[in-house]
C-alpha cells in the first residue's frame, strides 16, 4: 500500500509560547508529525532542567492530537563549554546526561522519545568522539525502551569538513546508525550580524541535501526551513544604533506589518511616516524580500557611466563592478607633438617598427620635431618594460638627459605601455629640436613621445556615476510623503584582506601558452591544457607536466610564491613550487606539506593529500593552494584556502630561478608571484555624494610599515604577519557604509560616484534611504515553505520538513499541507 505521507511528514518546536503557537496547534495539529517540546536545558554537567514553554500547558495538545510524536527536546542553547564537557564526559557529564534523559522519559511516560539539540561542537578532530557520545546516548534512549525514539538536530554540512559555521565536529555518515530521525537545521546562512540575505539560500540547501542524501538513510531526514526571517537597519552603523548586530528578528506577521505601513523606524511614531510597501519575490532563492524606506536602489552595474579597469562582473546572482589591476590614467593638456616610434635616424643595433623600436647593444634612436611658439611645456615618453631584466632605458632632450629604470618586482607597469615626464615644465625655444633615446639594457622599448602643455599621470581603478531618483510615496492615509528629517546614502560593499603586491598572475588562460619570452623549461616536460568546449575569451585552463618550469629570469630573492596543485590519478611524489634550491611541495606519499633547502627537510606539517580521478580533473578537481614567503633568511609556508601558516624555517638559500617543481605528472591552475615585504590593500574607495560632498572610506590604520602614496600600497618595516600591523579586521562579507544627513528633495536626481582607490573592492549595491531609518528584510511565506517542502519530498524524498519555529510561521501555510491523520 502507497504511503500517502511518504516526504510529507512536519516536524516543528514549541519555542515560542506565544498565541499562534497555541492556535496552530488547536487548528492545525492533524498537520503536524512530529513535536519537540523545547521545554529541557542541560547544564556541563549533565544535569537537565525544565525551561521554556511548561509540559503542564501542553497536556491539552498531548491528549488532543495522539498520533503525533512528542519528543523531549533538550538543548544546550549553542554553548561550546555545555558540548565540550558532555562529549568528553568531564567529571562524568555524558553519563549524567544518559541517566538524566532515562529520567525524563520516566517522568513523561507518555513522549514518544527525545530530541537532542546540541550545537557548537569543534572541529573535525573531534568528530569521532563526538559520534561516540551520540552513540552512547542512542544506546541509551534504546536499552531503557526499545520503542523510544530519538530525533537528532545536526548542523547544515555540504560535505565532511563543510560547515559555514564551524560545526565540522558532524559527520552525516557516522551519526546516521545513530537516530531513528535527523532535522538538519539548515536555516542561519544569513543572521543577525550577517549580511543581508535569505536565511536559507538555494544554493545552501542544494548542497546540504545532496550531500545528505549521498551518506544518510533519506527516509530519516527532515529539511529544515526557517518560519522567521530577519529585518537589517542599514541607514547607520550597529554601535551608533544601540545594538551588537544589525540585524532584528522577525516572525511571518511582523514583516506583513512593514509590508502594511504598521511599523517604522521612530518607535513606530511619527516623524517618521507610516509607509505601506511592496515586496520582492526571489524566483532563484524562492523566497520574499523587502526595502522599507528605500527611496531608490540600484546594483553596481546600474552605473550610468563607469570607467576602465573597472568591469562588471557576477557572483551568486550578485552583478557587481570591480577593477582587478590599477591602470595608468594620463592627461596632457593640449598635444603639440604626438610623435610614433619611428625615428629620423638610429645606430647600434635597433629593432625598428612604426609602433615600437626595441634597443640591442649600443643602440640608439633619433627624433627631430619643430616648435612653433615659444614657452613652457611639459614632454613625455611612452615606455615599456618587458621583463625583469629590461628595465633600463636613457631619453635626453636638447642634450638633457633622464635615466628611466625600474627595479621593484610588484611595480604594476610591468610589460605594458606607461607614459612618463622626460621633462616639466621645459622652456622650448621655437624651432628645431632632438630627442633621442639610447640604451640602458637590452630589451626595452619605446612607443613614442608627446610635447603637451600639462601632463599629468596617475594609478587608477577606474570610478562609477550614479543617478538616484527619489520620489514621494503615498502613506496610510494616502498622503504623499517623504522623509521627515533628510536622506543618508548607504553603499553595500565587499573589501578583503591584503595581499602580497602582485607580480605575476598566471591561469594560463591566454592564447599564447607558456611563452618562451617569459618562461623556460629547467627539466622534464609541460604544456597547458585548455576546455576546448568554452567559448570564454580566456578559457579554464590546467597547466601540466613534470620538472621544473621556471620564469625566465634568475635575478629572484625575497619573493612570496602561490600555487595550486592538482593531483592526477597517476600522481606521487614530491609537486610544489621552487625559489633556488627552495622546494616547498606537497608530498603524496608521506602526506605532508613540506619545505626542501637541497635534500634537506627544513619543516613539514601533516594533512590529507588526495589524486583526483581522471573522469574529475578537469570539472572537479581536488585542489591543494600552498605557499611560502621568503623573507632574507626566514621562509613562512602556508596551505589552504585561508592561507594558514603551517609553520616556519630559517635557511641560508640566496635565490635565482622560481616556478613550479614536480618529481612526478602534476596539474596546476594557478601560480601567483608576489613581493614578499610590499602589500596591496583591497579597502579603501572614495564617494562623493549627492549633495557633493566627497567622503573617504575603508582605509586602515597601521603600524611598523611605510606607505607608497602614489600606488597606494605599504611596506613591512619589519619581519612581521601583515596583521599584526593593524588593529582592525576585514570582514569577507558585504559590509555597509553610510553617509551623512543630506538635505535632498523629492522630485529631483541626484549623481553619486564611487571611486576606489584599491583594487578588488567589490561595488554591490547602493541605497537611498529616509535618514531615521530604513533596512532590508528578508523573510518566509506560504509560498517559499510550499516550495521547499515539495523539494524535501519530491526531489531529494526525505521523511518531510521541520520548521523553526511553531508561532512564527504564515499560518496559512498549514491549509496547504497535507493532514498527517489520514
Amino acid at each position: 500500500m502507497r504511503d500517502k505521507l511518504k516526504g510529507k511528514r512536519i516536524m516543528v518546536w514549541t519555542f515560542m509560547g506565544n498565541s499562534r503557537m497555541y492556535e496552530a496547534l488547536r487548528d492545525y495539529g492533524d498537520r503536524i508529525d512530529t513535536i519537540g517540546l523545547f521545554s529541557f536545558k542541560v547544564d556541563k554537567t549533565g544535569t537537565i532542567t525544565e525551561s521554556g514553554v511548561p509540559i503542564s500547558n501542553m497536556l491539552t495538545y498531548i491528549n488532543k492530537w495522539p498520533h503525533i510524536r512528542w519528543l523531549l527536546t533538550v538543548a544546550n542553547d549553542g554553548a561550546n563549554s555545555i558540548f565540550k564537557a558532555l562529549r568528553d564526559n568531564t567529571d562524568g557529564a555524558q553519563d549524567k546526561f544518559c541517566s538524566e534523559l532515562v529520567r525524563i522519559m520516566e517522568k513523561y511516560p507518555w513522549c514518544n522519545g527525545v530530541d537532542i539539540d546540541l550545537e557548537k561542537g569543534d572541529d573535525y578532530s573531534t568528530h569521532a568522539v563526538s559520534t561516540a557520545m551520540f552513540k552512547h546516548i542512542y544506546e541509551t534512549v534504546k536499552a531503557y525502551d526499545s520503542t523510544k525514539e530519538m530525533n537528532i538536530c545536526l548542523p547544515g554540512m555540504t560535505s565532511v569538513n563543510g560547515s559555514v559555521g564551524g560545526e565540522n565536529w558532524c559527520v552525516y555518515g557516522d551519526l546516521d546508525k545513530y537516530c531513528d530521525t535527523a532535522s538538519i537545521m539548515s536555516y542561519g546562512m544569513a543572521w543577525a550580524g550577517s549580511a543581508p540575505g535569505p536565511v536559507s539560500p538555494r544554493s545552501w540547501l542544494e548542497g546540504i541535501y545532496d550531500y545528505a542524501t549521498k551518506v544518510m538513510n533519506p527516509d530519516k531526514v527532515f529539511l529544515g526551513m526557517p518560519a522567521y526571517g530577519w529585518n537589517w537597519q542599514i541607514y547607520d552603523t550597529p554601535e551608533n544604533l544601540g545594538k551588537y548586530y544589525r540585524g532584528t528578528s522577525n516572525t511571518y506577521y511582523a514583516a506583513k506589518y512593514w509590508m502594511q505601513g504598521v511599523y517604522n523606524f521612530t518607535d513606530d511614531a511619527p516623524p517618521q511616516p507610516f509607509i505601506p510597501i511592496v515586496s520582492y519575490w526571489d524566483d532563484y532563492d524562492m523566497g520574499p524580500w523587502a526595502l522599507p524606506h528605500v527611496y531608490d536602489y540600484m546594483e553596481g552595474r546600474d552605473a550610468t557611466d563607469y570607467s576602465y579597469p573597472l568591469m562588471t562582473e557576477t557572483y551568486n546572482r550578485r552583478r557587481y563592478l570591480t577593477a582587478y589591476a590599477k591602470q595608468q590614467h594620463t592627461e596632457f593638456g593640449e598635444i603639440l607633438i604626438d610623435r610614433g616610434a619611428e625615428p629620423d635616424s638610429y645606430d647600434g643595433v635597433v629593432s625598428v617598427s612604426k609602433t615600437l623600436v626595441t634597443l640591442g647593444d649600443e643602440g640608439s634612436a633619433t627624433y627631430n620635431f619643430t616648435i612653433d611658439k615659444a614657452g613652457s611645456y611639459d614632454v613625455a615618453v611612452r615606455l615599456c618594460y618587458p621583463f625583469w631584466d629590461k628595465n633600463s632605458i636613457y631619453a635626453s632632450l636638447d642634450g638633457s638627459t633622464v635615466h628611466f629604470s625600474e627595479n621593484r618586482l610588484w611595480w604594476p607597469y610591468w610589460r605594458t605601455t606607461f607614459w612618463a615626464t622626460l621633462a616639466k615644465g621645459v622652456r622650448l625655444s621655437a624651432g628645431e629640436h632632438t630627442l633621442t633615446i639610447s640604451v640602458g639594457v637590452n630589451g626595452v622599448q619605446f612607443y613614442g613621445f608627446r610635447v603637451c602643455t600639462d601632463f599629468s599621470e596617475q594609478p587608477t581603478a577606474g570610478e562609477a556615476e550614479y543617478t538616484l531618483a527619489p520620489r514621494k510615496f503615498k502613506d496610510v492615509n494616502g498622503d504623499m510623503v517623504g522623509p521627515a528629517t533628510g536622506f543618508k546614502l548607504t553603499l553595500e560593499m565587499l573589501r578583503r584582506k591584503p595581499d602580497s603586491a602582485l607580480v605575476w598572475y598566471e591561469d594560463f588562460r591566454d592564447e599564447e601558452k607558456i611563452p618562451e619570452s617569459y618562461w623556460t623549461v629547467l627539466s622534464g616536460e609541460w604544456n597547458v591544457w585548455q576546455d576546448p568546449e568554452s567559448m570564454a575569451k580566456r578559457p579554464y585552463s590546467q597547466l601540466e607536466g613534470y620538472g621544473q618550469l621556471a620564469w625566465n629570469y634568475n635575478g629572484f630573492s625575497d619573493i612570496h610564491f602561490r600555487a595550486q596543485i592538482i593531483f592526477p590519478a597517476n600522481g606521487c611524489g614530491k609537486a610544489g613550487i621552487f625559489i633556488g634550491t627552495l622546494f616547498c611541495c606537497l608530498n603524496y606519499d608521506t602526506q605532508r606539506l613540506e619545505l626542501y633547502e637541497g635534500s634537506t627537510l627544513k619543516g613539514s606539517y601533516s594533512m590529507t593529500i588526495s589524486k583526483t580521478s581522471k573522469a574529475d580533473i578537469r570539472s572537479n578537481p581536488n585542489v591543494y593552494t600552498i605557499e611560502m614567503r621568503k623573507r632574507g633568511n626566514k621562509v613562512r609556508v602556508h596551505s589552504s584556502t585561508s592561507n594558514t601558516l603551517r609553520f616556519t624555517a630559517m635557511v641560508s638559500s640566496g635565490g635565482g630561478y622560481a616556478g613550479i617543481r614536480s618529481e612526478n605528472q602534476i596539474n596546476c591552475q594557478l601560480l601567483r608571484l608576489g613581493d614578499a615585504w610590499t602589500y596591496e590593500p583591497y579597502e579603501r574607495f572614495d564617494v562623493v555624494m549627492p549633495d557633493g560632498t566627497e567622503t573617504s572610506y575603508g582605509r586602515i590604520e597601521r603600524s611598523n610599515c611605510t606607505w607608497d602614496n602614489e600606488f597606494q600600497v605599504f611596506t613591512l618595516t619589519s619581519d612581521v604577519e601583515e596583521y599584526s600591523t593593524r588593529s582592525e579586521d576585514i570582514s569577507l562579507d558585504y559590509e555597509f557604509y553610510h553617509s551623512h544627513i543630506m538635505p535632498l528633495e523629492c522630485g529631483n536626481d541626484y549623481t553619486a560616484k564611487i571611486i576606489p582607490r584599491d583594487i578588488n573592492i567589490w561595488i554591490s549595491r547602493l541605497f537611498l534611504g529616509d535618514a531615521d531609518g530604513f533596512s532590508i528584510l528578508y523573510y518566509q511565506d506560504v509560498d517559499s515553505l510550499i516550495y521547499w517542502a515539495n523539494q524535501a519530498a519530491y526531489r531529494w524524498k526525505l521523511r518531510g520538513m521541520c520548521m523553526w519555529s511553531l508561532g512564527q510561521e504564515d499560518m496559512r501555510v498549514w491549509e496547504w499541507l497535507p493532514k498527517q491523520t489520514e
